[in-house]
Formats: C-alpha cells, sequence, structure tokens
C-alpha cells in the first residue's frame, strides 16, 4: 500500500436499526466511500425473504466476497464502509486484524441508539418500500439485541448517540 494512500475501513457496529445502513448510504452518497452491506447482497442473491438456512450457509461466502471486493477499492484509495453490524467482539476484532495485516487503518463507528428510537426506525424501514433491508418484527428486535457485544474500552471507536 503506498504510503499516500488515505483510504480506510470503516466499521458500522450496532444493534438492529440504529442507523447503520442509512449513515453508510450517505456517506457513499456524498462521495466519502463506498458502502459493502451483508445485508444487501444476500437479499440480492435470495430475495426479500431468504430461509433462514440461505443466510447461513452464504454468509462465510458472501463476507469472503465483500472482503475481496473491500481490498479492491482500498487499494484504489476508496474509504470502504462495511454495514455488516459487527455483533460480535471477536468478529471485530478478527476482521480488524486481517485489513490492518493488509496495511490499512480501520476506524469503528458505534451506533448506541436507545431502543425507543430504533423501534421508531425500524417501523419506517418496515412500512416503506427498501428492498435491501430487511423487515424486522418488533419482537424479535430484543432477541437480536441479546446477541449484541457492546464495544469495551479496549475497543477503539467514535460513538454515535442520535
Amino acid at each position: 500500500m503506498s504510503s499516500l494512500n488515505k483510504a480506510k475501513v470503516i466499521f458500522l457496529v450496532g444493534k438492529v436499526a440504529c442507523g447503520k445502513t442509512s449513515y453508510a448510504r450517505k456517506m457513499q452518497d456524498d462521495g466519502m466511500g463506498v458502502f459493502l452491506s451483508l445485508d444487501e447482497l444476500q437479499l440480492d442473491i435470495f430475495g426479500s425473504e431468504p430461509t433462514r438456512q440461505q443466510l447461513d450457509d452464504s454468509y462465510q461466502g458472501c463476507e469472503n466476497y465483500l472482503k475481496r471486493m473491500a481490498l479492491q477499492f482500498l487499494k484504489k484509495g476508496i474509504t470502504v464502509y462495511l454495514d455488516w453490524g459487527f455483533w460480535k467482539r471477536s468478529e471485530r476484532q478478527k476482521h480488524r486484524q486481517f485489513f490492518e495485516s493488509e496495511g490499512f487503518f480501520v476506524e469503528q463507528i458505534y451506533f448506541n441508539i436507545p431502543l425507543n428510537i430504533r423501534l421508531q426506525r425500524n417501523l419506517s424501514r418496515n412500512s416503506g418500500n427498501d428492498i435491501h433491508s430487511f423487515k424486522i418484527e418488533e419482537k424479535d428486535i430484543s432477541l437480536f439485541d441479546g446477541f449484541f457485544e457492546e464495544p469495551d474500552l479496549t475497543e477503539q471507536y467514535i460513538e454515535i448517540t442520535d
């Protein structure tokens, strides 16, 4: 990697409906980089109602594909926003080590948004016609929240709270 290359990888971390995808789309629309989304890729492949089996079976392959795409953009000096949720600390660490080993700076943005705001955002998303976002039932949000591991003090991150 050239020392003049200022491209970086930005991990978008947060629970369901916290605004990761909206933020990534805005950054891309504003010319700040490109965003790569596991959800969008899987929805493009399987349509609006993929089975759990399809999602699970394709996860690693989709992730590997998006990592290769990210490296192509980064090597051309284009910042990449990874909209992968990054629910587990171990996943964040694994991906951080990968991109740093390739010579790229990793930044982490943590969307720490209150539940009431996320529930409102989820209702809006579910009533919209965005074919690149999963429709999530309100009862499932608390289930998914249980899988999320908040960043701790050992992780460097920028926090967004609104």
